[in-house]
């Protein structure tokens, strides 16, 4: 192609595609797996996927109150809307969580309940 048009050019994807799919995991049982999304997963969609799914489904069990919400702190978890919600629905002291008072500590060697259960040994 190059001795026909040098000038020519192919355009290359800057990032590979990718498949999201969120579940939560809880002692008792699972909500989710959600719908699977080739879109980035941002603070917005994120925050929709908790108002829409995971609040509701806690709620229809009537655990919000005795349950402790963790993520790791991505960046799209530690929005702004998000942490509000997440205020609202679990206090600030039932979140463990980058910019909460409970962190998820930073390099640490335990696995979070996906990593474990879902890709784990």
């Amino acid at each position: 192609m190059a001795r026909e048009n040098p000038f020519q050019m192919q355009p290359l994807s800057l990032h590979s595609q990718k498949v999201t799919v969120w579940c939560g995991v809880t002692s008792a049982f699972i909500v989710g797996p959600s719908s699977p999304v080739t879109c980035t997963v941002n603070g917005t969609r994120y925050e929709s996927l908790l108002r829409n799914q995971l609040i509701p489904a806690l709620q229809q069990r009537r655990c919000v109150d005795s349950t402790m919400f963790m993520q790791d702190g991505a960046p799209q978890q530690i929005a702004t809307p998000v942490k509000q919600l997440l205020n609202l629905h679990f206090g600030n002291y039932r979140i463990i969580s980058r910019h909460f008072p409970t962190a998820w500590p930073p390099r640490s060697p335990d696995l979070n309940p996906c990593d474990f259960w879902l890709w784990g040994t």
